[in-house]
């Protein structure tokens, strides 16, 4: 009983102190920070630059003639984009201007992602392909192949030598940079959507459509825990980077959010009125920003 009034006074406390943003037309489906800065992307075409401190609009950059389907942003200045065209797209900040367009991909990119410093770049495709790049030169490093399946989700590891990949093929992959090899880590029972790594790399959380969260151990890719997360789909997963709280959302309309002490539920967060898309924590962690399928962002003030 002490521990239900805890919950519920502490989810209360949570909810009281939000933002509430209509952000794009049509769904968000992507969202990144670093630093000071928060950028969006959505079904509407376009890319949103925020100040992450008061939300006001920097920029607004018409990028894709389709959807944008991922977005990230790195410490270096630059903003890369895809969507249903299947072209990636690097904008310079401050001005927003379009810098590169990368080619390698042959069909949809459904999700990209930089490294911790911005050194590398990794896009995934629909075609099962997995291209990891040099963010400096803008040059294709190498291909990585194995997935059987749509690719939802990728995440490098803090120390830039590890890439993990989520698909549709119930799998997760965790590919060594390195050492050129790749751990299948089997144990979701539908696809997978989301996966983040621990700040200090050690351990790895993933999930997708069986409801479930895993926590993964890195080093040998063993699973030691699972657990039912929501009613429906978990599409969005983070950790946050002070290693506190991992955040979850999806077809339930709900952002939770995870002690990684003892895995315990500690948080439930209402009012999207949307699926959950993505989620993601400020740097410091005293924030987490969430988007939905009806166009608006959230930020949850945590400290």
């Amino acid at each position: 009983m002490v521990l239900g009034v805890a919950l519920l006074l502490l989810c209360f406390a949570f909810s009281l102190s939000q933002t509430v943003i209509k952000a794009h037309e049509g769904a968000v489906r992507s969202i990144d920070v670093e630093g000071k800065l928060l950028v969006t992307a959505g079904d509407d075409g376009f890319i949103k630059v925020w100040n992450i401190k008061n939300m006001k609009q920097i920029l607004k950059i018409r990028s894709h003639r389709g959807k944008v389907l991922s977005v990230a942003i790195n410490r270096r200045g630059f903003i890369v984009s895809a969507g249903d065209d299947g072209i990636i797209r690097v904008w310079r900040l401050p001005t927003g201007k379009l810098f590169k367009i990368l080619k390698g991909h042959q069909e949809f990119v459904r999700t990209l992602t930089f490294s911790k410093y911005g050194r590398l770049m990794a896009s995934a495709d629909d075609l099962w392909d997995i291209i990891v790049w040099d963010a400096v030169s803008w040059k294709m490093i190498r291909k990585l192949t194995g997935h059987v399946g749509w690719i939802y989700a990728l995440a490098f590891s803090p120390k830039e030598d590890l890439l993990a990949s989520a698909s549709k093929d119930n799998t997760v992959r965790l590919w060594d940079l390195n050492k050129g090899t790749v751990k299948v880590l089997e144990g979701h029972t539908d696809f997978v959507y989301a996966v983040a790594f621990s700040p200090k790399g050690s351990l790895l959380v993933s999930a997708g459509n069986d409801q479930r969260i895993i926590v993964w151990r890195v080093r040998d890719g063993k699973l030691l825990y699972r657990f039912k997360a929501h009613d429906g789909s978990v599409y969005a997963l983070d950790y946050s980077p002070d290693g506190t709280f991992v955040a979850s959302g999806g077809y339930d309309r709900k952002v939770k959010l995870w002690s990684t002490s003892d895995w315990r539920l500690v948080g439930v967060f209402t009012g999207h009125r949307g699926m959950i898309t993505s989620l993601k924590f400020s740097d410091d962690s005293s924030l987490l920003i969430s988007g939905d399928t009806e166009g608006y962002i959230r930020i949850w003030r945590l400290k």
